[in-house]
């Protein structure tokens, strides 16, 4: 591209290092391109950030009084495993939180 702008006499005496300089002025056109494109992203990012975001109401409980005991999970038949599992992750998924399970009651 660059020998359909120089004169037909001129291109005899064209060298590589006449080259280098409209290849350098092209990179660092591409890379000025770049930074402000970072630049404008990173500030669109920072816009987001001060958008106020409501949070989720966390309930806590106090259960001081709760005995604590040891479950047996694996003296538990695979019906209530598979059952208790279950509830565990959708309770899990619906307080969005970490959960202990403390105690089992069968039904």
């Amino acid at each position: 591209m660059l020998y359909a702008v120089i004169s037909p006499e001129k291109q005899a005496d064209f060298g590589f290092v006449d080259g280098l300089i409209p290849s350098l002025i092209c990179i660092l056109i591409v890379f000025c391109v770049l930074a402000l494109l970072a630049t404008i992203l990173w500030l669109v990012n920072k816009i987001k950030w001060l958008d106020v975001k409501e949070q989720p109401k966390t309930e806590t409980t106090s259960n001081n009084n709760v005995v604590r005991e040891h479950i047996d999970f694996e003296a538990l038949d695979d019906d209530a495993k598979a059952a208790v599992l279950a509830a565990t992750i959708d309770y899990r998924e619906e307080c969005k939180t970490d959960v202990e399970l403390i105690n089992v009651k069968e039904i």
